[in-house]
């Protein structure tokens, strides 16, 4: 029952739950399929009170799209007898006007398959001006913190950021909250299901995934505005925490982006608002891809005394997704190899492959002759440079089973903008000399 569920899901991306009757000769039960899983009924005996039988019928066969679990600010046009890209529409909660954006294609771009997920799904629109955006709608948790759209209004005007153009946030309404859609709990079940809250936000459309470069320069150029794009978030309180190639884009297609501007850093669901001098001590699990994900991450997962996400943790991942993409297309090395590891399902496996990993010098004949001497001299000083800075953090640390200074974590933090610095400079040395 669950797979057909998920393939309504797939096939109505304006679904927002599913509710299937299940017959047997004798009884029938109604089963909720949500974003925060699944809501079975007790089996009713419809022989000895057909009315049940009939008023599920007829509630499922409503004329209400809504009461279906249909997403009305979602309408498609008919051509032919056939459906063709219609209009999106977001509601502005001070005015409670609509704002209209066409769709590019019938369907989204990008729909995930799982239900008791986010249940993101995106698609190219467009405004009534003709500006190429992208629409995305998602499911958010309270105890992730506050929904993206939160983090893209404090990244307004920062180069190297995604941009955002519009959103709503349905919290608190009808079809609008998962507590909503399902009965009451009662008290000996209230935290039978995690809540979650629908938003949808509209940003600026950018260009492909860093993984897609076609040149060096190009590359590179992308990672420096990306890094500087991080640095200038973090000055606005705003922690990244999920850096990978899928996270870093090219700038807006069709244009030469100007320098700040020629990465861009999307994607913001695990983002967290950063205080240095707030405390240290981590208060939600490691978020972020697992190949990416820096050591004390992976190593803190069930440490009593695990420090909280902090930007040596995303300089780290910064520093692997360029690994990966240097040492990505010629894996067959003793690099490659452990490589290979990083995405481990064991976070401890993956940890220990990458440390072996910083901890073994890098050599400029161990980088493919596919890149220039300029790039090999590069990654062999970033390198070092992210090994003693990790190493640094990790002496501090030690195993997080116990409580570690946080005077040395503050004095390490203090030299934030010269690890920026010295992290970009490093890039920037290789694109002067083209």
């Amino acid at each position: 029952m669950s797979y057909i569920s998920r393939e309504i899901f797939l096939a109505q991306p304006n679904r927002l739950f599913v509710r299937v009757l299940v017959l047997t000769p004798f009884e029938v039960r109604i089963i909720q399929y949500d974003r925060a899983g699944a809501l079975y009924s007790r089996f009713f005996d419809y022989r000895r009170d057909p009315d049940i039988l009939i008023r599920l019928v007829v509630g499922l066969a409503s004329a209400r799209e809504q009461d279906i679990g249909l997403d009305t600010s979602i309408l498609w046009g008919t051509r032919n007898g056939r459906k063709i890209p219609g209009i999106i529409m977001t509601k502005d909660a001070n005015t409670g006007g609509w704002r209209l954006y066409r769709m590019q294609s019938v369907a989204p771009f990008m729909n995930y398959s799982g239900i008791c997920d986010r249940g993101t799904r995106m698609w190219h629109v467009s405004d009534w001006e003709g500006r190429a955006l992208v629409l995305k709608d998602a499911w958010s948790t309270v105890h992730m913190g506050p929904p993206e759209y939160v983090y893209l209004k404090q990244a307004r005007g920062v180069k190297g950021v995604q941009q955002l153009v519009d959103y709503e946030d349905r919290t608190g309404l009808l079809n609008g909250e998962i507590r909503f859609i399902r009965p009451r709990p009662t008290a000996a079940h209230l935290g039978a299901f995690t809540n979650k809250s629908f938003q949808r936000v509209v940003t600026l459309l950018y260009g492909a995934p860093i993984r897609c470069f076609t040149d060096e320069t190009m590359l590179l150029e992308a990672m420096h505005d990306a890094i500087w794009g991080h640095w200038e978030l973090l000055k606005k309180g705003v922690l990244h925490c999920d850096i990978s190639t899928g996270n870093i884009l090219f700038g807006q297609p069709g244009i030469t982006p100007p320098l700040g501007l020629r990465g861009i850093l999307i994607d913001l669901d695990y983002a967290v608002e950063y205080d240095h001098a707030a405390g240290p001590f981590m208060s939600r699990r490691a978020v972020g891809t697992a190949f990416y994900q820096s050591i004390i991450l992976l190593r803190g997962v069930f440490a009593r005394y695990k420090p909280a996400h902090d930007y040596i943790d995303d300089l780290e991942s910064f520093y692997y997704v360029l690994v990966d993409l240097i040492f990505g297309r010629f894996r067959k090395t003793d690099i490659g190899d452990c490589m290979n590891q990083w995405g481990s399902d064991d976070p401890a496996w993956s940890a220990s492959a990458k440390e072996w990993f910083l901890r073994r010098p890098l050599k400029e004949a161990d980088i493919p002759n596919f890149w220039s001497w300029g790039c090999k001299k590069m990654m062999v000083a970033l390198h070092k440079f992210v090994g003693d800075l990790v190493m640094a953090k990790k002496a501090i640390v030690g195993n997080m089973e116990a409580q570690w200074s946080l005077n040395a974590m503050a004095a390490l933090h203090e030299r934030r903008l010269e690890h920026y610095c010295k992290f970009s400079r490093k890039i920037f040395k290789v694109i002067r000399t083209y």
